[in-house]
């Protein structure tokens, strides 16, 4: 079973609650040396400091360095660095009430077809409203800016056309580096494996006014990722991170309805881990979920899964993440009701109605 939040708060009785960082806990007036190769990587350019940068983000992860409280210190150099994302931090995005943002790490170990960019379009049919990051890929074919692209669903450019969408279809995809292009230039395409700053930065630089999130993490340690994301963004109130081991070596940034699928629930403060247990996956499921060869197959397999008809493996894949994201959003949502609420919007066509709106949506400020 799949684990949501109650009206009360997330809780469980299978481990126990854990407190989340407060400021004194990150704000320290003496910085980590670990946060050091970051900085001068940051700043410089070149392979050298490529080189040294990947070498650091190995070293965090593998000798379990890599802390909340260096995320936040990381955090801070960022908008330090990046002026445009310092500026909307300090006024962020106007969205609705029960806001979700999804985001994901990438760089799984099974590659899956880009579940997350449909069970946003799925939520978003249920009534929730989502705003979405998007990028192209670096250790996948499809990346969701590839995908959607491919479905001639553009993604918006400008972070100001963000209430319009959501106002208007539920759902705004936008790319990551809209918001911190100096970052995002400096960033992007350096790591073709998880980084320290996948466990946070896809959910944090998205400065819109949101209640919730849902982040896909390609890595155990989903605790980390949750306090990391509270350090940066303390102004979301709620949200999950998920990550799923389907098989020796095998792992997605996604909820599952096989293997392990652990999840960090944070609430006020509060981080509550939860994990579940099911069958193997067979080779079949796998078959069905994979990533195809070249962006086209890929839109192909996300349109079907939003179908009424489409693929049982594939479809109950996206609705297993789409009901996490509903239940973000809605509290009493129970698993069961959330389940319900996004088959409901599957099956009676409001998915494949709201990509077809999407498809024909004023492509001013988008690309």
């Amino acid at each position: 079973m799949f684990h949501h939040a109650s009206c009360s708060g997330f809780t469980s009785s299978s481990l126990p609650r854990q407190r989340c960082l407060s400021s004194s806990d990150v704000t320290d007036d003496s910085r980590s040396l670990d946060i050091q190769p970051f900085v001068e990587a940051l700043h410089d350019d070149g392979y050298e400091a490529d080189d040294g940068w990947r070498a650091w983000a190995r070293r965090m992860l593998s000798a379990g360095r890599f802390t909340p409280a260096l995320a936040a210190q990381i955090w801070a150099e960022v908008v330090a660095f990046d002026d445009t994302l310092a500026a909307l931090l300090a006024s962020p995005v106007p969205t609705p009430d029960g806001t979700v943002i999804v985001s994901g790490s990438g760089k799984e170990t099974f590659k899956t077809f880009n579940v997350s960019t449909a069970a946003a379009l799925l939520a978003a049919a249920s009534g929730v409203s989502v705003v979405k990051g998007t990028s192209s890929s670096v250790s996948a074919v499809s990346g969701s800016s590839d995908v959607l692209a491919a479905l001639g669903v553009p993604a918006l450019t400008e972070p100001a056309r963000i209430p319009e969408l959501v106002g208007t279809h539920g759902i705004a995809f936008i790319n990551y580096a809209s918001f911190c292009p100096r970052y995002a230039a400096r960033y992007d395409g350096r790591f073709d494996f998880l980084s320290p700053l996948g466990f946070f930065m896809p959910t944090a630089t998205l400065a819109v006014k949101a209640d919730a999130f849902l982040h896909g993490l390609a890595h155990d340690d989903v605790r980390t990722a949750a306090l990391g994301i509270h350090a940066a963004r303390p102004d979301i109130a709620r949200g999950r991170v998920v990550t799923t081991w389907i098989g020796p070596d095998q792992r997605i940034d996604e909820i599952a309805p096989f293997g392990a699928t652990t999840s960090a629930l944070l609430q006020h403060g509060d981080v509550q881990l939860v994990r579940r247990r099911g069958d193997g996956s067979s080779t079949r499921w796998q078959r069905a979920v994979r990533h195809r060869s070249d962006h086209q197959t890929n839109a192909e397999v996300l349109i079907d899964a939003l179908r009424p008809g489409g693929d049982p493996a594939a479809t109950e894949l996206v609705e297993h993440n789409a009901a996490a994201i509903l239940a973000a959003s809605r509290l009493k949502a129970s698993e069961d009701e959330a389940l319900r609420l996004v088959r409901e919007a599957r099956l009676d066509g409001r998915a494949q109605r709201l990509l077809s709106r999407l498809r024909t949506a004023d492509s001013k400020g988008i690309r």
